[in-house]
């Protein structure tokens, strides 16, 4: 008697198809998951984001932070891996602190970026499968689906975790600090889930009598 092949698209060979039909409710269970893991990877366009802008007056100093010109460029990953995101970001950057009677004797401007993943899987990802006839599937989150494959995705899932990165700093020079980064490569390692992305310029200014500090955020992106 001849072999009988079947496909993965031809599903319904039947029990002489040799693909039990149990697999049929199963198979597209795992593409669901292989697909929640790796994410969209096609190239999406640049996205430009709002310009931000923010004044406080602290004592008798006067300052003001902005993000101006912020473009993010999500691109698939390059090593094509399920777990990482990757893409480049641009912005420019403003401090001033005018104003004031009593000198500013330090001072720290940074601009970079807050990352975000929804979930940790740093521990290890592991995936396979093999035909059975009675088997289940074990997903990330524990529910068990029984079918006619024991393919399995599995990992230690940490809460999701939030990185600062910062990407540029300097001190003011006469009241004013400018940052600028361009097309700067940022990317994200043993992510399970979204990435999502958002700017910041942080300043800290220091008197004899005083120390003040404070922040502007951008919008969030997804990478």
């Amino acid at each position: 008697m001849g072999a009988t092949s079947c496909s993965i698209n031809d599903l319904q060979c039947g029990a002489g198809g040799g693909v039990p039909a149990s697999l049929v409710p199963t198979v597209p269970l795992m593409v669901v998951l292989l697909a929640a893991l790796a994410g969209a990877t096609a190239k999406a366009d640049p996205v430009d984001m709002a310009n931000q802008q923010y004044s406080k007056t602290t004592r008798d100093w006067h300052l003001t932070l902005s993000i101006d010109n912020e473009r993010v460029n999500s691109v698939p990953n390059l090593a094509a891996a399920l777990n990482s995101r990757e893409g480049f970001v641009t912005l420019s950057a403003t401090a001033t602190a005018t104003g004031g009677s009593a000198p500013i004797t330090d001072s720290l401007f940074i601009a970079g970026y807050q990352l975000g993943c929804q979930s940790d899987v740093s521990s290890g990802l592991g995936i396979g499968g093999i035909a059975s006839a009675n088997a289940s599937v074990g997903v990330p989150s524990g529910v068990n689906v029984g079918g006619g494959l024991t393919g399995f995705i599995q990992t230690v899932i940490q809460p999701g975790v939030i990185t600062e990165l910062p990407l540029a700093n300097m001190a003011l020079s006469d009241g004013r600090a400018m940052l600028d980064i361009d097309n700067i490569h940022i990317k994200a390692d043993a992510c399970g889930g979204d990435v999502t992305i958002r700017s910041y310029a942080y300043l800290r200014i220091s008197t004899g009598a005083a120390h003040s500090s404070f922040a502007i955020y951008g919008d969030p992106a997804k990478i």
